[in-house]
């Protein structure tokens, strides 16, 4: 099973994460299923970042940058809390999101 391959890198104030696969490259269509009910567990974190990049309303959030797949996480805490909202993690922080990030 494929997946998108990222990684992270600070710049100042601002997280970038280089995903391959992103805008300028195709996910597969199994990427862009219907997302997960609200309070699922079954959701990974790449797909949740996904579904976050392509909503316009977190565009404050997170948003792409540049055409080769690159995303910057603008508000690393309430990336965060939106991830501990969907996994039913209350006491998720950046920290622990960021680990899983890498």
């Amino acid at each position: 099973m494929a997946s998108a391959v990222m990684y992270r890198e600070a710049l100042g104030k601002v997280n970038v994460i280089y995903c391959r696969g992103a805008k300028g490259f195709a996910f597969p269509d199994w990427a862009y299923k219907p997302e997960s009910s609200p309070g699922s567990r079954q959701i990974q974190l790449w797909h949740f970042i996904l579904e976050l990049l392509q909503k316009e309303e977190y565009h404050n959030v997170i948003a792409w940058q540049g055409d080769y797949g690159e995303f910057v996480i603008k508000d690393p805490d309430e990336v965060a809390r939106l991830w501990g909202i969907r996994k039913c993690k209350p006491h998720m922080n950046y920290d622990k999101l960021s680990r899983a990030l890498r």
